[in-house]
């Protein structure tokens, strides 16, 4: 008889016994094999590490999701480029994030009601701001002065028109 065809009482039975053990630690096996004559450890139990009626205590290797990638890195020298250039990647991709967050384009402090790319706001900072990933000389961090007098000139006139 299948479980899918058992009867509702049967099917509740069996879930309720199965999940009803209050133990955290299973008792060992009923049959144990004869120790050999060796000297050592020998002792038959089975795997319990991955039944969720009892406690986590004996993990076995493989386990845990960290235990699944390194396990076996002591002879699998094969898979040492993936985790640098893994690594590589997760700090180019951190220096990436952290730079463009200085630039005038994101916008996350949303207290002041003018965006941060407005002329009025960004006048004083523009020249400061990251541009570009490598500027040794410095050339992107100099004041544009034909630049701002355009520029208010702009906002001058935006403010006659009614459009600011």
């Amino acid at each position: 008889m299948s479980l899918s065809k058992a009867p509702r009482k049967t099917m509740f039975r069996f879930v309720l016994s199965r999940n009803a053990s209050t133990s955290n630690v299973p008792s060992p096996a009923r049959i144990q094999l004869k120790k050999p004559a060796e000297a050592g450890h020998f002792q038959y139990s089975r795997n319990w590490s991955r039944d969720p009626r009892f406690v986590k205590v004996a993990i076995q290797k493989g386990d845990t999701p960290y235990q699944f990638l390194v396990r076996r890195l002591g002879h699998a020298y094969e898979v040492y480029p993936l985790f640098v250039l893994t690594a590589a990647w997760f700090v180019l991709f951190c220096s990436a994030s952290y730079w463009s967050f200085g630039k005038a384009e994101i916008w996350l402090d949303r207290s002041n009601s003018k965006a941060p790319w407005d002329w009025e706001r960004l006048r004083d900072t523009y020249w400061k701001m990251p541009t570009v990933a490598f500027d040794l000389d410095g050339r992107t961090r100099k004041r544009c002065e034909l630049m701002e007098q355009l520029q208010d000139e702009m906002l001058e006139a935006a403010k006659k028109r009614g459009t600011r």
